[in-house]
């Protein structure tokens, strides 16, 4: 059985599917991003300018109603939250301060707009300024010639403003929100209809595994490199497949071609050594090669067979009632000399008080023998040193047939090897003895019988059932 199996680091990697997600929502979220910036700096530009208008108009009714005769006549602003500063500035005087609102910012007003600017941002909010001539305030004035100007500073607060960009803001996130499930959805929609044709190969993949046969991908005719990639894969398929059925014929033919001298040195070996006149070493002697040449027999036949199932043909069944616990009797005295001279037990369990009927089952009995010796094989070469192999049947419940089950102690847990026991040379331990043919010349002789053969791993355990 295997060693431990080394851990690996597994690292994360994203899908196809994932990739195309991740793109589609890149490409969306960047471009809803820079749009809905776009349109948020635009949006603002506007209101902005929208509300400066209105403040400015507002700020020109007040100006236009303010006297200067003689003394200044002042309109307060009658709405919530305005402020307003006014000054007259005459030539070659300083500038005189006439209003001031109590709220309003002390300190440099070098910041402050000057008429026909735009409005400013300001800590208070939106302010905007206006202009008009006027004559001097004061006895002798020249009310025909205006030689002064009246500006007026008009401030409200920016929360209206600030509350319709919001909306924007909140417009625009749903619009990315919206755009990233479009993008979701248009993703998914692309991958299927692009990873259809490879899921496709795939499914036909996994099926080669399992086949008697290398079929040919599916070609999908979408002229781009999906289809190169099918007609690339079916070329290497094609190759492996002659190669499968070359090699399954030489098996077949050596295999069928060494059957016989082997049947003739196994013939004389076994007349030479009844002759009474040999020394006891001489006998054992070839009593051992005689072994030997049974088991290269075995071999032989598991070639034979090999071929024959290589090539996609299928057994013929001969089915007939067989008892199954006469059979494993008999296979169990066949297998325990090879048991013992490994050094291990073979334990055998039957039902007690079944009936017969719930211990037979119509099947192929040579078959069913050599599926059984395979596992009988595979469970003495790789069981836990010191340890023995259970063989056990179980009678036929209402619903199912008889189940016939075979345990063995591991050496090392199976791990990923336990769905690749049944693959053709396939060894989860490339130093143990054997092929890597038997078990999937049971699982090859299962489904032709028409059994159900799995393998399990249970507590340190590999537990095969063969369900009739």
């Amino acid at each position: 059985m295997p060693s431990s199996p080394t851990p690996k680091t597994r690292r994360f990697r994203l899908g196809l599917r994932g990739q195309l997600l991740l793109v589609f929502g890149l490409v969306f979220g960047l471009a809803t991003l820079a749009a809905g910036g776009y349109q948020y700096r635009s949006l603002g530009r506007l209101l902005a300018r929208a509300d400066d208008d209105r403040l400015r108009l507002r700020a020109s009714q007040l100006l236009a109603r303010v006297s200067l005769d003689p003394e200044p006549t002042l309109l307060l602003p009658d709405q919530t939250g305005e402020t307003m500063r006014l000054v007259f500035e005459e030539p070659g005087q300083p500038v005189r301060e006439l209003f001031r609102s109590a709220r309003w910012p002390a300190g440099d007003t070098a910041g402050l707009p000057r008429p026909g600017n735009p409005g400013h941002k300001l800590k208070h909010g939106r302010v905007v300024a206006v202009a008009r001539l006027a004559a001097p305030p004061g006895p002798g004035a020249d009310y025909a010639e205006p030689t002064g100007r009246l500006t007026l500073w008009l401030a409200h607060p920016a929360a209206p403003l600030e509350k319709a960009l919001a909306r924007v803001r909140r417009t625009l996130a749903l619009g990315l929100l919206g755009s990233a499930a479009l993008a979701g959805a248009l993703a998914l929609l692309v991958a299927g209809v692009v990873l259809r044709p490879l899921r496709r190969m795939a499914a036909q993949a996994r099926r080669i595994q399992q086949a008697t046969d290398i079929a040919p991908l599916p070609v999908p005719n979408t002229g781009d490199e999906v289809q190169e990639l099918a007609e690339t894969l079916n070329q290497l398929l094609a190759r492996l497949r002659g190669q499968a059925t070359a090699q399954a014929n030489f098996l077949a033919a050596a295999a069928h071609e060494l059957r016989t001298p082997l049947a003739t040195l196994q013939t004389g070996l076994d007349v030479s050594g009844r002759d009474p006149s040999l020394p006891p070493a001489t006998r054992a002697a070839l009593a051992g090669h005689d072994a030997e040449l049974a088991r290269l027999g075995r071999l032989v036949d598991d070639f034979l067979l090999v071929g024959r199932l290589g090539n996609g043909a299928e057994l013929p069944v001969n089915r007939r009632p067989v008892a199954l616990d006469e059979l494993l009797l008999a296979l169990a005295d066949r297998e325990l000399p090879r048991f013992r001279a490994a050094g291990r037990t073979l334990t055998i369990a039957l039902p007690d008080d079944a009936p017969t009927a719930a211990l037979t089952a119509a099947t192929d009995a040579d078959q069913l023998t050599t599926l059984l010796l395979n596992l009988l094989d595979n469970a003495r070469k790789h069981a836990r040193p010191g340890t023995g192999v259970a063989l056990r049947l179980q009678a036929a419940a209402t619903a199912h047939g008889p189940v016939i089950s075979i345990e063995n102690e591991l050496a090392a847990p199976l791990g990923e090897h336990l769905a690749q026991l049944t693959t053709a040379w396939y060894q989860a331990d490339p130093l143990a003895p054997g092929t890597g043919l038997g078990l999937w010349i049971a699982g090859r002789l299962a489904h032709g019988l028409g059994l159900k053969l799995e393998f399990r791993e249970e507590q340190e355990r590999l537990v095969v059932t063969v369900g009739l």
